[in-house]
């Protein structure tokens, strides 16, 4: 989800509808094992947590799962379907910006997916929610963060996406992704139709996000004093390719404390 100021909080009716979720979260699943595996992650943080899909996803493992978003309809959603599971975790409404400042005990690993982080908008705002998952995070802790490939996006042009059809009862919804990068700044756009007893309405969201390339976030990594930063084009793992990766996965660790 978005960690700065949007309409995503009139998106969230429609969030968990528009995500195949089923389907995202078995495909992601064993790298979140593997990575989280690595450090031997006991207590992990999931920021811009959306509705918490991946923070129960954590807890059925057996670790200690937090989730925060800014947003607060989303955390609500959250909070009432981990009680519908009966699962035991714990959701804040917080702004990634601002970690340390709601979470003053270490994590093993903080996870950042779903293109949330360039969504602060600008260069300082993607450095300022880096240091504050490196300050939350315990020494030799994981980051894991999923972006969009903002270089495959053309320059000044309207990159509209396959639309996606859902039906719910006797709803049927279609949702289309819009992308227009000019130079540093890409907007997205998504255009939400629903068809109800014949009748036609609209919701339309924007956002606008900072186009980070990998030369500028593994610069902004290191500067926020995480390293051993690996680039990923996605979930199987896959090599990452600038010219036809749709996403860009960094797994990043905080620098060990000098002796």
């Amino acid at each position: 989800m978005a960690e700065a100021d949007s309409d995503f909080d009139a998106f969230q009716p429609y969030y968990d509808i528009m995500v195949n979720w089923e389907g995202r979260i078995g495909h992601e699943a064993p790298f979140f094992q593997r990575a989280l595996a690595s450090v031997s992650a006991q207590r992990v943080l999931d920021c811009a947590c959306g509705t918490g899909h991946h923070v129960r996803l954590f807890a059925r493992w057996g670790m200690e799962a937090v989730g925060s978003d800014i947003a607060e309809s989303m955390v609500e959603q959250a909070r009432a379907d981990a009680r519908e599971e009966g699962s035991p975790v714990r959701f804040e409404v917080a702004d990634f910006r601002n970690l340390p400042g709601h979470f003053p005990h270490p994590f093993d690993a903080v996870t950042c997916t779903g293109n949330s982080l360039p969504l602060v908008g600008s260069a300082d705002g993607m450095r300022q929610a880096l240091a504050g998952m490196h300050d939350v995070l315990r020494a030799d802790g994981l980051l894991i963060l999923d972006t969009l490939n903002f270089a495959r996006i053309p320059e000044g042009r309207t990159v509209i996406e396959d639309p996606q059809v859902r039906r719910v009862d006797d709803r049927e919804i279609l949702f289309v992704k819009i992308l227009r990068k000019t130079r540093r700044l890409c907007d997205i756009t998504i255009l939400v139709l629903e068809k109800q007893a014949g009748e036609w309405s609209k919701l339309q969201t924007h956002d606008r996000a900072w186009a980070a390339g990998r030369s500028e976030l593994e610069a902004m990594l290191s500067d926020a004093g995480f390293n051993r930063i690996q680039f990923y084009g996605g979930y199987e793992p896959k090599p990452f390719d600038t010219d036809t990766s749709r996403h860009l996965l960094v797994v990043a660790r905080r620098e060990k404390a000098s002796p």
